[in-house]
């Protein structure tokens, strides 16, 4: 699955660095080093992580190591629940209790990565790669009405 997504992010950037990174996917393809869809147990895939093939190849390569999403860690490569089990890191919400309103019951109002970054929306928020850098909006596509930014239902 990371080399699936690797590969169509790659084809949605087409440019020469893209084109560079692409052959050496190739390369790992036709060495046997991974598989477009390898077999791997569903608790390495969701929890434990992947640490060889093609996900080893992205953290190490000089073009994508420092432009990976946060499932990638150090200490177990990619899962896709990497630090998401048993944690709330990077996930804090104000939610509704309904006191004064009970239709508002559990309503999320705020969104934000900690206390000090709820927001009423979205629009602002911003995802980082696994290294921390390379930020960039969460969300800077229109809804399916084309609105954008803090209009956005997104």
């Amino acid at each position: 699955m990371p080399l699936a997504g690797l590969i169509a992010k790659l084809v949605d950037m087409g440019d020469m660095v893209a084109g560079i990174a692409l052959g050496e996917v190739d390369k790992l393809l036709e060495a046997g080093t991974d598989e477009l869809f390898a077999n791997t147990t569903v608790g390495d895939f969701l929890f434990r992580g992947i640490k060889t093939g093609a996900a080893e190849w992205m953290m190490g390569y000089a073009l994508t190591k420092d432009r990976l999403p946060p499932v990638f860690r150090e200490e177990n490569g990619f899962a896709l629940f990497n630090g998401k089990q048993d944690t709330s890191e990077n996930e804090c919400y104000q939610v509704e209790t309904g006191q004064e309103d009970w239709e508002q019951h559990t309503v999320i109002t705020k969104w934000g990565k900690d206390s000090q970054s709820l927001r009423e929306d979205l629009s602002e928020a911003k995802t980082c790669t696994w290294t921390g850098k390379h930020c960039q909006k969460w969300w800077p596509n229109a809804d399916a009405d084309g609105n954008t930014g803090e209009n956005s239902t997104c």
